[in-house]
């Protein structure tokens, strides 16, 4: 049996029993599209944590049903039809791409609950945050406005960066690119862009990055790009290049520093929204919830490594030192 097709059938403890499942006696099917593979990240691991420990109750049951992309990105809409056929009573997921994967193949039938890093009005998930009014609600991480923050940030730890390559996944629906070319125009920057659509293309994409002579790295976030997220980290180290992102997991990866929600944290919120859709509340009248806790991460072992000093004052605001 393909990992992708496997079923898991769990029992959760917790306080409070959904009323539906009072109501039935099959048990409520959750159909759940994973970017990685059965291991799961960090981020959807905490999620599944949370439902464990909260939105189900002793004897109830809740089966979910898995498909795994494996950092495939062209394989999201194929992989959530199948989730479709399956005929869950909800259909979950975190990351803009396997949401809008979800969105289009329910066809507005089935519930759709997760998280995404840009704006659901945009990517047409939502006609607005406050009152979604259609089939998708949860949680935005809202990275792109905060483009303009990294790339100030890029610019205050590498002052003579002035040649910024982007990383980008163009599946993921997000404007990140564009506030972050925004920014770089202020500060004096020349942006050039390199798309991956799957994992297999990062390294012809990093190649181009060198060719056009660039002196550091801006990742936008999407599943993908945190997939190969530890190859372009040790890229960055390879050629003396800071790299920054949105997530935590590049910082960790050996990136120069990340700022940007704190993903564990807001994927963990998701959970409550699963519960009141599967006790019948409609996405549509659930309000989209924008991140409450942000965090600035600095690999000072990176920035050694590449010969940049890091200043007392940036090293004091930091939520998180990774030495």
């Amino acid at each position: 049996m393909r990992r992708r097709d496997f079923v898991a059938l769990i029992t959760f403890a917790a306080l409070s029993l959904p009323r539906r499942a009072l109501a039935q006696k099959k048990p409520l099917r959750i159909g759940w599209l994973v970017f990685d593979d059965a291991s799961l990240g960090r981020i959807d691991q905490s999620l599944k944590d949370a439902l464990a420990q909260g939105a189900f109750a002793s004897g109830s049951n809740l089966q979910i049903i898995y498909r795994y992309a494996e950092g495939n990105s062209t394989r999201l809409r194929e992989l959530a039809e199948e989730l479709v056929v399956q005929k869950p009573d909800l259909l979950l997921a975190i990351g803009g791409d396997l949401i809008k994967a979800l969105f289009d193949a329910s066809g507005g039938v089935i519930p759709v609950v997760g998280g995404v890093s840009d704006s659901p009005i945009r990517a047409g998930l939502a006609t607005s945050l406050a009152n979604p009014g259609k089939n998708f609600t949860g949680v935005t991480f809202l990275t792109d406005e905060m483009a303009v923050k990294r790339v100030e940030l890029l610019s205050e730890v590498a002052p003579k960066a002035k040649r910024l390559s982007v990383i980008f996944n163009p599946q993921h629906l997000d404007d990140e690119l564009t506030f972050a070319r925004k920014a770089a125009q202020s500060l004096g920057i020349d942006i050039t862009a390199h798309p991956i659509g799957s994992p297999g293309e990062l390294e012809p994409a990093l190649r181009a990055a060198s060719t056009n002579g660039a002196n550091g790295l801006f990742v936008v976030a999407s599943r993908l790009t945190n997939f190969v997220a530890p190859r372009i980290a040790q890229y960055g180290l390879e050629q003396r290049l800071p790299v920054i992102a949105a997530w935590r997991e590049f910082a960790a990866s050996g990136a120069l520093l990340s700022y940007g929600p704190d993903r564990i944290f807001e994927a963990k919120r998701i959970a409550g929204y699963v519960q009141k859709v599967l006790n019948g509340t409609k996405p549509a009248d659930l309000p989209i919830e924008q991140p409450v806790k942000f965090e600035l991460v600095i690999n000072l072992k990176t920035a050694r490594s590449i010969g940049l000093p890091i200043s007392r004052e940036l090293l004091l605001r930091a939520d998180d030192v990774i030495e």
